[in-house]
Order: C-alpha cells, then sequence, then structure tokens
C-alpha cells in the first residue's frame, strides 16, 4: 500500500476510482439517465483536474501493492449551505473506499488525515462535512471522530433530489 498526494497527471486514475466507487455507493439508487448525467458532470476530467492543481484543496490517494488505486480523500474551504459556516473553515468533501477493499482501516485512515489536514490548515476553526441522510455507516464513523448533525440540505444527482445531512465537529 502507497500513500500519495495525486497531481494533475493522476486524473484519469483519480477519475475512474471516483466514477467505481460512487457508483458501487450510490448508484442502484438512481435511474441511469440520472447516475450518468452526475458522474459525467461531477468527475469531468478537466474539472478534477482544476481541482487537484487547486491549492486550497487537500487530497490523498492510497494505491494497493500493484498501484491501482482503491480509496481517495479530498478536503476543501468549507462550502456547504449552513448559516454558521464561514469561509476561513474546512470541509471534508470525499472520502471515498472501494468496497472490496472495506473494512481494511482505509476509511479510518484517511478520517485521521483528513482532521490533521483541517486542523493544519484551519486551526481550530470548525470541520464540516456532508452526508447522505442514508448513510449510516459512514455517519457512524463521522460520529466515533465527534461530527454531530447541524444541518440537512438537497443534493441533486440528476433529475433525483436527495436529502443530506450536514456535520460539524468543533475539534
Amino acid at each position: 500500500m502507497q500513500i500519495i498526494a495525486p497531481t494533475a497527471r493522476h486524473a484519469p486514475l483519480l477519475q475512474q476510482l471516483m466514477r467505481a466507487t460512487f457508483t458501487e455507493t450510490f448508484g442502484p439508487l438512481y435511474p441511469p439517465a440520472d447516475l450518468a448525467a452526475y458522474l459525467d458532470s461531477a468527475y469531468d476530467l478537466d474539472r478534477l483536474a482544476a481541482e487537484l492543481a487547486d491549492r486550497r484543496n487537500h487530497w490523498q490517494l492510497i494505491l494497493d501493492d500493484a498501484g491501482a488505486p482503491v480509496a481517495y480523500l479530498e478536503c476543501v474551504p468549507a462550502h456547504l449551505p449552513h448559516p454558521e459556516l464561514r469561509p476561513e473553515h474546512g470541509e471534508i468533501e470525499r472520502i471515498y473506499v472501494l468496497q472490496s477493499q472495506q473494512g481494511r482501516g482505509f476509511g479510518r485512515l484517511l478520517m485521521e488525515r483528513a482532521l490533521a489536514h483541517l486542523g493544519e490548515r484551519y486551526g481550530d476553526a470548525p470541520q464540516w462535512l456532508g452526508v447522505w441522510s442514508q448513510n449510516v455507516r459512514a455517519q457512524a464513523l463521522y460520529r466515533a471522530y465527534g461530527f454531530e448533525k447541524a444541518g440537512e440540505y438537497i443534493f441533486p444527482v440528476g433529475d433525483t433530489q436527495d436529502l443530506e445531512f450536514i456535520f460539524r465537529r468543533q475539534p
């Protein structure tokens, strides 16, 4: 296993992992057209390369022993729709692990790296994340690290409207 900070040259590899993990996690919930529209928009290669190049974003990519991507993390300046959120707060935007690799501690490892990064970059400012309202497993992980539900919002996936929870942690 190797953990790297991906760059724009890793964008195609990361894009493949992002599309796979989102589809594994949420694909069965959406009509095929909604899923395809979301994947094409959210994981557009040019958009992803720009996100990787943005120095405000923090990425970690876990590669297995063969060099294949299995999990990733992205932290960003906070931007969730919550009235108490401020530009000087940080957000864990994505933590995903391939289903075949779950149970190996990668989610916790990435969570700890995310919290360390947020602490270094944003000090004692609140830390934020969004999570699907029905993703009980992820919510349990976040609660174990001190996150609490602080709000809700609607997250569009194509024409589908998902209820998302906003979680906040005060370090």
